[in-house]
């Protein structure tokens, strides 16, 4: 992990992503933009500034976007699903967020929501509603932000292509930019991505 309060790591970070836009790619999207949650240790950030740390990842984003809106390219950010809910203590706050991002990609992996969650028993075992509840939520914390929601479903867990569909099905129902899958070891079901 960084230290999200320097702007060194903004600049370099930025200057990656503007190496990236030159090259041609049409977005950039900010993936684990928060600050860490892992580990038993207290960190210690030099610079820290007293603000919340929502605050913090929105300036980033702020100055982010000054970089790259004369390049053309659109700016997203990868946020949890549960973040239009609750402040996870990691400075995801979709809403203040939304106001640098011309695209949000909220995470919303059924398996990664506890029971109870949306009312429902079982997130993982009901993907289509998870994702669904989970997207009304990121709909109703962004009313009157011009923001586009993709989010990222899940394709692993042993989902089958039905579970999958039920997924897509759910992103389809509240209207989003599209939908990226996701299988951290790069191994997705057979005509996953041929739904239509």
């Amino acid at each position: 992990w960084t230290n999200p309060y320097n702007e060194n790591v903004w600049k370099y970070n930025v200057d990656v992503a503007e190496a990236a836009a030159r090259a041609g790619f049409d977005e950039i999207m900010f993936d684990y933009i928060r600050f860490p949650t892992d580990g038993d240790e207290q960190p210690v950030y030099p610079g820290a500034r007293s603000e919340a740390k929502a605050e913090t990842i929105s300036r980033f984003l702020a100055y982010a976007k000054r970089r790259l809106d004369p390049l053309g390219v659109e700016v997203g950010a990868a946020l949890f699903g549960l973040a239009a809910t609750r402040n996870l203590g990691i400075g995801q706050s979709p809403k203040k967020m939304a106001r640098h991002l011309d695209i949000i990609h909220p995470m919303v992996y059924p398996q990664a929501y506890g029971p109870g969650e949306c009312n429902i028993d079982n997130p993982p075992g009901s993907p289509g509603r998870i994702v669904s509840c989970s997207l009304q939520d990121y709909r109703q914390v962004l009313t009157g932000r011009d923001v586009v929601l993709i989010p990222w479903l899940q394709d692993y867990g042993g989902y089958t292509i039905d579970e999958i569909r039920a997924q897509v099905a759910s992103a389809e129902r509240w209207q989003t930019g599209g939908y990226l899958l996701w299988n951290g070891g790069s191994v997705y079901t057979d005509g996953a991505l041929d739904i239509k």
